[in-house]
Parts: structure tokens; C-alpha cells; sequence
């Protein structure tokens, strides 16, 4: 580890902007299913933004809409590492060449393009591209990654560009959430968790414990002249003097990335938007940037006595903030575990959990804890009933394979699916409010079985035989503009092709709608004042396909 950080520490890469850099997201903040891989660099509220490569190398990849980067480019660097910018509005001329040649060989939008090492080569400080506001971001922005590149483990831009920024600000602490360990614990008389704000630099509340408890922590970092609020970088729990916990966020592999759920409190995530990061080792948590004791951080309250415990919270730039409290530990009678109809399922072993008319494969290590679940169906759709596990979220690590058994004959076994109903917060018990999630299936001796991600959803067959709707806004008369809406229901829409006298031209996505656009201008077909035939084709995920034809004077 230290020979890495030597290297880290002789490369010396520029800053991809040539701007005073003010972050909206720093590397390891806590997200639902992943870590933040990177440093959100604001934009001053603007696209067209210069994007410098930060260092030599050469153009490794180029992507456009996909995994929600919008449009990205890899630069893989000599020094064993490859970095990644997001979001982007436009390419470099010559890039944007390379990226149309593919998509007019391919017929396709979407591109995800690899390169050779002679295709690109960029020089620091080359310019790559103009920021954006693509994909899915949430704000005109650039999205900078860098990652080993034989493993492809996340590491934090900032060791690479110490100098890119300033920061005198401390991190803060919010609140600790104590959780008592089942049948082992209690905390303030209590045996579920419990929550305490801080008051200052201190909890003015008269604490208790007996017995095994975890802690967690909500706390952020902030930055002067910014609102923005960030990750923490490095956090120790004290007790008594002694650490019994630190982490330092980062090298996040891929492998660990969903852990973030399992280190931090998801499900009261879930209700409350606010991360409790738990500074104790549940089972399914690997993440490699966290040490504990021997106890992996849980704190035995096992002596009559006052246990003074202390968070030291540190971010990048070494600004440092020390949050304490005192716990009494008084001898308490725990509470034994009480049993109930719920079946626990072990995340180390493989599952098979049946339903009249379902059957659910969980493969081991599919899940990132010990979990709870309850089969149960309610009311009957169409073509199976509901069907539901949990009431709520409950993500998993691999994907589990179920089997819905189909109530009636379809007319064509190619357009059943499985809808995926998930909850939403106001309506967690009416799963026809929730968003639905399409799962590709497969239609097998009176079943219809998919791969499903979460078993919080709620899940029945569903049959779509219905085309897209191509809908037009502009694609008659003299206009070079094409511009049309392409709505589906159900599965949703998977591709779109455009041709004008049965030539492909390119449509692009217009960002956050579901129109599409192409500008004849900047495609092959020349404008003849004359009649052009224009056909649109769009189809859903199970296929289903629309044609929408016209004519333009172009």
C-alpha cells in the first residue's frame, strides 16, 4: 500500500478545466447501490465548458448513453491508470468523427466504442471535449473518474490533483445512531436503534448501555464558498482513547461497490434520505477500506462504569473536528430474540422459496446481510397474481431467478414479461403507485421466469403486444428539424432508427424527455428543394416495432 501511494504521489496530472474548481460531489459519498467513483467539478450553471485530458495517454473509450454517464470519454494514461469524464455536451471534432462513423456503420445512437492505442493518443492539457449536462446528471456539470486500469478499482481524484483546490473547512457531525446487538445489547433501556443528535461538538443526552452495541454516524463535509455538502473522507470511533473503528474512502473495487449498502443504514435510508454510516462490521460487509478491532467495532458495555467515546472526523485536506459523548453502562436484563413468522434467509447459502404458483432461486451471497422475508400474493391481474416477498427495498448483490406461473393461455408466449412494481415512499403498501420495472422472461412450460435485483418489488406477469407511439412535433414541410416523441407504456422503448429516402440519418436524445431529434444539416442528405421520404421505426424491449412515415420539401 505504501509503494502505491509513492506512485501515486510521482504522478503529476493537470486539472481538466481551466477554471476555479468548486466540487458539487466529491469521490465516496454514499448513494443507494454504489459509491460516488468521482468528483462532480462544477460548471459555473453552463455546458460549453473546455474538458482537458489530465494527463498523457490516449483516448481508450467513447460512450454515449451508457450506465448514465451520457457521454463519456477513457483516457488510459501510461501510469497504469485510466480516467474517465462524464456528462459531456459535445466531443473534440476529431472524436466526434470517430463516434459518428461508428454510429452511421452501426445504425445505432447508443455507442460504446473501444479504441486502440493509436486510434487517439492525447497529450495533458489536450482538449477532449465541451461539459455537459448528459446522462444522468442532475445539473450542467463534469463528472471526473480515475481508476486503476487492469482492475478497474475506483480511487479519489483529489490524490492525483491535490492542488486543484482549497479547503479549510472541518467536517461535521450530525447524529449517532446506537444500535443494540439482538439478544446481546440494550441502549438507554431500549432494543432497537435509537437516534441522538449532536449539540455542538457534544450529546447532552443521558445515555445508557448494557451489553454489545453498534454505532453509526451521519455526518458530511463541506467546503467554503459552497452549500454543497460531501462525503467524509477518513472517521475513527475512540472508546476510551482506543479506536475501535476507522475507514478511509478509498480504492472502492468494483466488487465492493453495492457493500455501501450494508455499511450504511439503507432501509433508514430508504425512509429518511439521510446515510447512517455504521462503524461496526455487519457480516456482508468486505469493504477493504475499513479496520476495526477484534470486536469488528462493536463496543461490549460489559462494566458498571462511564465509557467516553469519541468520533475524529478528517477530510483530503487534513481538516480535522473531534465529536464526543459519554455512555453509563448499567447492568441491564437483555431481551431475548423473540421468533416470528418470517422466514431468515443467510446470506452465505443459496435459498429456494415457494409460493403457490412462484418459485424464488436466491443464490449464496446474493444477499449483503441476514434478511427477512415473507411470501404472500394478493390480488389476481390478468395473467398471474401479485406477488411480494418483503414491504420493503432489499437490493441484491447477485440476482435471484423467478418463476411466476401463467393463470391463462397468451396468445403469444414472446410477449409475456414480469412487471416489477416498485414501492414508493408516500405508498409503500399500494404497489399501483409504484414505478414499474420491466424483467426480461423467458416463457417455459407454463411459467414465465426472470432475473429479478430486489426483492422488496412486487411482481406479476404482464402481456404487451402494443407498438411504441410515435408521436410528431416537427417533421413536415421545409423544416431541417426532425423532431418526434416516442412513447411505450410497459417495457419501454429499445431502439430507434431514422431514414430519409431509406438513407439512415441520426437521431440524437433530447436530454431528460423521451423526444428524439436529427438536424438534416449535420447528416449526409443534402437539401434539393424537392419531396424527401421520411421513415421513423422505434421498438420496445419485447420487440413490438412502429413505423411512422412522412414527407418534407428538403
Amino acid at each position: 500500500m505504501l509503494i502505491t501511494h509513492l506512485i501515486i504521489a510521482a504522478v503529476a496530472y493537470l486539472s481538466p478545466v481551466h477554471l476555479d474548481v468548486s466540487l458539487a460531489g466529491n469521490f465516496g459519498e454514499p448513494r443507494p447501490n454504489h459509491f460516488h467513483g468521482g468528483l462532480d467539478i462544477k460548471t459555473m450553471h453552463e455546458e460549453g465548458k473546455g474538458v482537458y485530458s489530465i494527463g498523457d495517454g490516449y483516448v481508450s473509450r467513447v460512450t454515449v448513453n451508457v450506465g448514465g454517464m451520457g457521454n463519456a470519454i477513457y483516457v488510459r494514461h501510461p501510469e497504469g491508470y485510466t480516467s474517465v469524464y462524464a456528462h459531456l455536451q459535445r466531443f473534440a471534432p476529431a472524436i466526434e468523427m470517430l463516434v459518428q462513423k461508428w454510429q452511421y456503420e452501426h445504425h445505432c445512437t447508443d455507442v460504446d466504442l473501444e479504441l486502440e492505442g493509436t486510434d487517439y493518443p492525447v497529450a495533458a492539457g489536450q482538449i477532449l471535449a465541451l461539459s455537459g449536462d448528459t446522462g444522468a446528471s442532475m445539473g450542467p456539470h463534469l463528472h471526473l473518474e480515475i481508476h486503476e486500469t487492469d482492475t478497474w478499482t475506483m480511487l479519489d481524484p483529489l490524490d492525483f490533483l491535490p492542488d486543484l483546490l482549497e479547503d479549510s473547512v472541518a467536517p461535521k457531525a450530525h447524529s449517532i445512531m446506537a444500535y443494540p446487538i439482538k439478544g446481546e445489547g440494550r441502549f438507554c433501556g431500549q432494543d432497537e436503534q435509537m437516534r441522538f443528535d449532536f449539540m455542538g461538538y457534544a450529546i447532552v443526552d443521558s445515555l445508557t448501555a448494557w451489553g454489545k452495541v453498534g454505532f453509526g454516524l451521519y455526518a458530511e463535509d463541506f467546503m467554503q464558498g459552497s452549500d454543497n455538502r460531501y462525503g467524509i473522507r477518513k472517521t475513527q470511533l475512540l472508546v476510551d482513547g482506543k479506536e475501535v473503528f476507522s475507514s478511509d474512502v478509498n480504492r472502492i473495487a468494483v466488487k465492493e461497490n453495492m457493500m455501501v449498502n450494508v455499511w450504511g443504514d439503507y432501509d433508514y435510508y430508504a425512509n429518511n434520505h439521510l446515510w447512517f454510516l455504521r462503524s461496526y462490521l455487519l457480516p456482508g460487509n468486505q469493504l477493504s477500506f475499513l479496520k476495526t478491532d477484534a470486536n469488528k467495532g462493536i463496543v461490549d458495555f460489559n462494566e458498571e462504569r462511564d465509557y467516553v467515546l469519541t468520533y475524529v472526523l478528517s477530510d483530503f485536506f487534513g481538516n480535522t473536528s473531534r465529536y464526543q459523548f459519554v455512555v453509563s453502562a448499567r447492568h441491564d436484563t437483555i431481551s431475548p430474540v423473540l421468533e416470528d413468522d418470517s422466514l431468515t434467509l443467510d446470506r452465505t447459502v443459496s435459498h429456494t422459496i415457494r409460493h403457490e404458483g412462484m418459485q424464488l432461486d436466491i443464490p449464496a451471497g446474493s444477499l449483503l446481510q441476514q434478511t427477512k422475508v415473507s411470501a404472500s400474493s394478493r390480488r389476481m391481474k390478468a395473467w398471474s397474481p401479485e406477488y411480494q416477498l418483503a414491504n420493503k427495498s432489499i437490493p441484491l448483490y447477485k440476482k435471484a431467478h423467478l418463476r411466476l406461473q401463467l393463470n391463462k393461455v397468451a396468445p403469444d408466449n414472446l410477449k409475456l414479461y414480469i412487471s416489477a412494481r416498485r414501492r414508493t415512499q408516500t405508498d409503500e403498501l399500494d404497489p399501483e403507485k409504484g414505478q414499474q420495472l420491466f424483467v426480461d422472461a423467458q416463457f417455459n412450460e407454463g411459467w414465465v421466469e426472470g432475473d429479478i435485483a430486489d426483492l422488496g418489488h412486487v411482481f406479476t406477469i404482464e402481456y404487451d403486444d402494443q407498438p411504441p407511439r410515435i408521436i410528431p412535433i416537427h417533421g413536415k414541410g421545409q423544416s431541417p428539424l426532425l423532431l418526434f416523441d416516442l412513447k411505450d407504456d410497459q417495457t419501454g422503448i429499445s431502439s430507434f432508427e431514422g431514414y430519409v429516402d431509406d438513407r439512415f440519418v441520426l437521431f440524437d436524445h433530447v436530454k431528460k424527455s423521451s423526444r428524439i431529434i436529427c438536424d438534416l444539416r449535420n447528416t449526409p442528405i443534402h437539401p434539393t428543394g424537392k419531396d424527401r421520404h421520411v421513415r421513423l421505426k422505434a421498438r420496445d424491449y419485447l420487440g413490438n416495432e412502429s413505423i411512422y412515415d412522412t414527407t418534407i420539401n428538403y
